[in-house]
């Protein structure tokens, strides 16, 4: 088992003319590492598997661009998020069919519960890794059942708590709580996490959650959001679980990194290419991560900040040298 070079990055949906200009700036970042993972923030399927009545502003990339992906060396990426199920299920079950025979590993939606709770295994230099995929973000119905193709979904729950001050500032803003489902959804993923912990090396949870600064403001620029009472829980139920590392993504902006019980949890990568026409005048922040593994363990992780302008791609700081040795 020798050492293993991962290249992770975050939300990434591409719909442009040219989709290789997404990822040439960065061919240099991608160009030594065996594993190169991102989060598919987009169904990908022509235009001719939306239904008429669609709205198709909404993230949908056409066949073709996904070469582009393959081309920089893209391998594994999440469907566990929202847009993947914005179209509805023809569109989703076309978009595996593409990711399938592009022979990129995917994991977080399927076309049954079993299928979306699969982790995406990747093998390299003799070392596995797995990736197991969740998402909070969207609506319950968009989840995948027995029989029906969806995403692997874990749902949150709500509550607003009056603050002390409220009695002498009223109006002023409540506490919100929020709180992991507790029953079988936990149950669930704490399997899904054994289950990869049995089958490889080192094992990865992704987890698309929490808010951006968009949402809390609309309109609003980058800026900083708290990580959520539940996205703390969730990482670190992961890792209690056998989870080596945490992703997170979601909140279009960097967030957090913690180290829990010596591993890391990255609360949120940030975009890295969004083609959404809401980010072409927003500026924001981005990271890019890398990780070594020797003998199945990580030994060095390193990110590299970036600026977004519009859509991207980043501009990432520039060291003296980026390779993992």
């Amino acid at each position: 088992m020798s050492e293993v070079k991962i290249v992770l990055i975050g939300d990434t949906y591409i719909s442009r003319p040219d989709p290789d200009s997404a990822f040439n700036p960065v061919i240099e970042l991608f160009q030594d590492a065996d594993i190169r993972f991102c989060n598919l923030e987009t169904i990908v399927a022509d235009a001719k598997y939306i239904n008429a009545y669609d709205r198709t502003d909404l993230p949908r990339t056409d066949e073709w661009m996904l070469k582009a992906y393959v081309r920089a060396g893209i391998n594994v990426v999440n469907q566990a998020n929202n847009p993947n199920t914005f179209h509805g299920y023809e569109p989703l079950l076309r978009s595996f069919k593409v990711i399938d025979e592009a022979g990129i590993i995917r994991a977080g939606a399927g076309r049954n519960l079993v299928e979306a709770r699969k982790p995406a295994i990747i093998e390299r230099n003799g070392t596995k890794v797995a990736f197991v995929c969740r998402t909070s973000v969207g609506i319950p119905e968009m989840a995948a059942g027995m029989d029906l193709p969806g995403v692997a979904y874990y749902p949150v729950y709500t509550s607003y708590e009056a603050p002390e001050r409220v009695r002498s500032h009223p109006g002023f803003p409540p506490i919100v709580r929020t709180i992991l489902d507790q029953g079988e959804h936990r149950s669930a993923l704490e399997d899904d996490i054994r289950s990869a912990r049995k089958q490889a090396d080192f094992v990865v949870v992704y987890w698309h959650w929490g808010l951006s600064p968009y949402q809390i403001h609309p309109g609003a620029g980058a800026g900083e959001v708290d990580i959520m009472e539940y996205q703390k829980d969730g990482g670190h139920f992961a890792i209690d679980c056998g989870a080596d590392m945490v992703l997170g993504g979601h909140s279009h902006q960097p967030q957090p990194i913690e180290i829990y019980k010596g591993k890391p949890i990255l609360y949120s990568l940030a975009n890295y290419v969004h083609d959404k026409a809401s980010f072409r005048e927003l500026s924001s922040m981005t990271i890019l991560v890398r990780c070594l593994l020797r003998k199945g363990k990580l030994e060095r992780l390193a990110y590299i900040p970036g600026t977004l302008r519009g859509s991207g791609p980043p501009e990432f700081a520039r060291p003296s040298s980026y390779r993992l040795s």
